[in-house]
């Protein structure tokens, strides 16, 4: 049995920066591995019961209880272990995390998954693991939860990182960084700086998985052809595709729709 519960964020602090905090459960006997395509709702999460595994080259791999992982980047196959519970905090913008901590994203991510007792200190991530143990339901935890963020949230990203944000988005990847630092005025390195620190990728990756997710978004709600929607997306002919796609999901578009890989990608963090 799987459950998978999506709660909005109650606090004023915190409504325009988490888009989503959810409960994600799982029986013992619910050992099937799912599929996490890259995408831009980086988070991080607590698993409070059973064990979350990422496939390597050859087996799973245990991830931290506490901790934080680079969806940004590849593909992730996925298991659970145990009777598994993990509430995971999804954002607003890329990376949110980085509204919570001074250490740049680029430090953080240089790993697949990183401790939060890395980011935090061991008393803290004690505190709050402490305290939602002793809750007994969703509403207590997210309360918890909620109190932990805006008792660490610290920074506030710069408008132009912001507005940056908004310009790829509207523009659903296609843009170029030349282009948005001509429209900005501001330079290419400027650019470039701001996506080490607070996204932990450099802008022309995180333009590229925005175009990527944008095709999926498209097929999954039309069924027509990867290619046709490609193009209408904005890819410039059918091997910059592949290409693309293969970065993103490790298959070409072809072995992606004879596998329906569309069926194993799990709604927990995509389409």
């Amino acid at each position: 049995m799987e459950s998978i519960a999506s709660y909005k964020a109650t606090n004023p602090l915190l409504k325009d920066k988490i888009s989503s905090i959810v409960f994600w459960r799982r029986s013992a006997s619910f050992n099937e591995s799912i599929i996490f395509l890259p995408n831009n709702i980086c988070g991080f999460g607590f698993t409070l019961s059973g064990d979350l595994l990422v496939k390597n080259k050859t087996d799973f791999q245990k991830m931290p209880a506490f901790g934080a992982r680079n969806t940004l980047i590849k593909p992730s196959e996925i298991k659970t272990s145990g009777d598994f519970l993990n509430i995971s905090v999804r954002f607003t913008i890329p990376n949110g995390l980085s509204l919570f901590t001074k250490i740049p994203m680029s430090s953080i991510y240089q790993e697949d998954a990183t401790s939060l007792n890395d980011i935090f200190s061991n008393q803290e991530i004690n505190d709050i693991v402490e305290s939602l143990f002793e809750t007994t339901n969703d509403k207590e935890k997210l309360k918890v939860l909620e109190l932990f963020l805006v008792s660490k949230l610290i920074v506030c990203h710069p408008p132009l990182f912001l507005e940056l944000i908004t310009k790829i988005h509207d523009s659903k990847g296609e843009c170029r960084v030349a282009q948005l630092a001509t429209f900005f005025s501001v330079s290419e390195r400027t650019i470039n700086r701001l996506f080490n620190k607070l996204v932990g990728v450099n802008p022309v990756n995180y333009i590229n998985l925005i175009r990527f997710r944008n095709v999926l978004q498209l097929s999954s709600r039309t069924k027509a052809d990867l290619l046709s929607n490609a193009l209408d997306a904005g890819y410039y002919d059918q091997s910059h595709f592949i290409k693309q796609f293969k970065t993103f999901s490790t298959f070409t578009p072809l072995q992606f729709l004879e596998t329906n890989s569309f069926e194993k990608v799990s709604d927990f963090y995509n389409i």
